[in-house]
C-alpha cells in the first residue's frame, strides 16, 4: 500500500461523501429505512407515528409542500422536533434532556441503519486502507459522519488514533499540560457516532434515586451493566475539570447493541436537523479552538461535504479556518509549502460544479484546487501526490 513521509500537521474534513462509495446511506436516503423499522420494532401506534401525523398537519396549515407519511425530508421533520423539544413548547412533558420520544427512537433507528449498511472492516474498498495509511502522525481528521468507516480501516492498517483533541500529563482549574511526545492520528467526530452514549442524564437520575433512599433499578439499558456492550470512556487519560467529554462513553460490542438492544435510549449522534447544533453541548470540546485552527496548518481538505446552506454554524467554522489558512502562504514551514485548500465531491453535471465552486469561494480561487468525481482511488492521487511546489 502507499505511504507518505508529509511531516503532518493537516486538516481533513469529511462529509457523507466521503462514506458513501462504501455503502452508507446519505440523508435524503434515511427516512425510507428508518420508518420501517421503528414501525417493525415498536409498532404503528407510538409517539412517532402520532408526532409524524401532527407534523403533516403543520406541513399542510403553513404551506410546506411534498411531505407524506410515505416520503417527506427526515431533516425538516426531525428540525421540527427539534425545536419543539429544546424550546420546551411541550411544557412538561418532555421524556428527557436528550429529546422526547420520537427523536429518541429516530436516532436510534438511524444508528441501525448506518452500522448495519457499514462494511465489516476488513472488506471496505481498497482505498480507504489506502487513505488512513495516508495520513500522518498530527494531522486532524473533523468528520460530521456518525459512521466507524475510517476508524476500521485506521485500525485495520495499524494507524494509531484517538477520536479527543489533546492528551494531558497533568491537569488543572485552568487547562493542563499537553502530552506532546505521543505522535497519532486526531479524529474528532464534530456530529456524535454510533458507538457513543453520553452519561449524564443517567448519573443525575441515579444521583437523585440514591439520595432519596431508592435502589438500584432500570435507568439506562447500556449504563445499567457496563459489561454488557462494554462500555468506556471515550477519553483515555485525564480531563480538565468540567470538560463534557468526561460524559461520553463508546460501547465495544456496537453490532450486540444494535442486534439485541430495545432500551428506549439513543446513541450520541446531533440528529439530521437545521438545528442539530443545540444538541452540541456534549462534544463542546471538540469544537473549541476550531476557527483558529488553519494557520499553522500545511493542508485542508474537505472530502464530500457540499456545504448545505442550512449548515450556516459550518460555514462560518470553515471560513474562518480557510482564512487562517491563507496566512504565510509563500513561507515554508517544516520544509514544504502549504498546499492548495482541496476540495472533493461528486458532481457530474457542470451546473452542480459551479454551483459547488460559489459555494466555497471563500477559501480563494488561487488557493484553491477542485476535484469532482467523487471519493476514489483517483480522489487520493489528487489528496495526496500532487503537491504544490514553488
Amino acid at each position: 500500500m502507499t505511504t507518505t513521509t508529509h511531516p503532518g500537521f493537516r486538516i481533513f474534513i469529511l462529509g457523507a461523501g466521503f462514506s458513501r462509495p462504501a455503502g452508507l446511506p446519505l440523508a435524503s436516503q434515511l427516512y425510507p429505512a428508518v420508518k420501517p423499522l421503528i414501525e417493525g420494532q415498536y409498532g404503528t401506534d407510538t409517539k412517532f407515528d402520532r408526532d409524524l401525523n401532527y407534523y403533516l398537519g403543520y406541513c399542510d396549515d403553513c404551506g410546506v409542500t411534498g411531505q407524506t407519511k410515505d416520503a417527506l425530508d427526515l431533516e425538516l421533520f426531525m428540525s421540527y422536533l427539534d425545536i419543539e423539544h429544546y424550546l420546551e413548547l411541550r411544557g412538561s412533558d418532555t421524556w428527557s434532556r436528550e429529546g422526547n420520544e420520537s427523536q429518541l427512537m429516530i436516532r436510534r433507528v438511524i444508528g441501525q441503519v448506518i452500522h448495519e449498511g457499514t462494511p465489516a472492516a476488513d472488506k471496505l474498498p481498497d482505498y480507504y486502507y489506502r487513505f488512513a495509511e495516508m495520513l500522518s502522525p498530527r494531522d486532524i481528521v473533523l468528520t460530521f459522519n456518525y459512521d466507524l468507516v475510517l476508524e476500521a480501516a485506521l485500525t485495520q492498517v495499524g494507524r494509531r488514533f484517538r477520536r479527543y483533541p489533546y492528551r494531558f500529563t497533568s491537569v488543572n482549574e485552568y487547562g493542563g499540560t499537553l502530552d506532546s511526545d505521543t505522535e497519532e492520528v486526531v479524529l474528532l467526530k464534530l456530529h456524535g457516532s454510533v458507538d457513543w452514549f453520553d452519561d449524564s442524564q443517567f448519573s443525575d437520575s441515579r444521583e437523585s434515586l440514591k439520595a432519596k433512599g431508592v435502589g438500584k433499578i432500570g435507568l439506562h439499558s447500556v449504563f445499567d451493566d457496563p459489561k454488557r456492550y462494554g462500555v468506556k470512556p471515550l477519553v483515555v487519560g485525564m480531563l480538565p475539570p468540567n470538560d463534557p467529554l468526561i460524559h461520553l462513553h463508546t460501547i465495544q460490542d456496537v453490532s450486540r447493541y444494535y442486534s439485541q438492544d430495545r432500551g428506549f435510549n439513543a446513541p450520541f449522534i446531533l440528529s439530521p436537523s437545521h438545528v442539530k447544533f443545540v444538541y452540541a453541548s456534549p462534544v463542546m470540546s471538540l469544537w473549541n479552538g476550531l476557527g483558529r485552527a488553519g494557520g499553522y496548518n500545511l493542508g485542508v481538505s474537505v472530502v464530500g461535504f457540499s456545504l448545505p446552506t442550512y449548515d450556516e454554524y459550518i460555514r462560518i467554522g470553515l471560513h474562518q479556518m480557510l482564512k487562517n489558512y491563507a496566512s504565510w502562504w509563500d513561507s515554508p514551514m517544516l520544509g514544504v509549502l502549504k498546499d492548495y485548500a482541496r476540495f472533493v465531491d461528486y458532481k457530474p453535471e457542470q451546473a452542480d460544479q459551479d454551483a459547488y465552486r460559489e459555494r466555497y469561494k471563500f477559501a480563494g480561487a488561487d488557493r484553491s484546487r477542485f476535484f469532482l468525481n467523487g471519493f476514489g482511488p483517483d480522489a487520493l492521487d489528487f489528496l495526496f501526490n500532487q503537491p504544490r511546489v514553488a
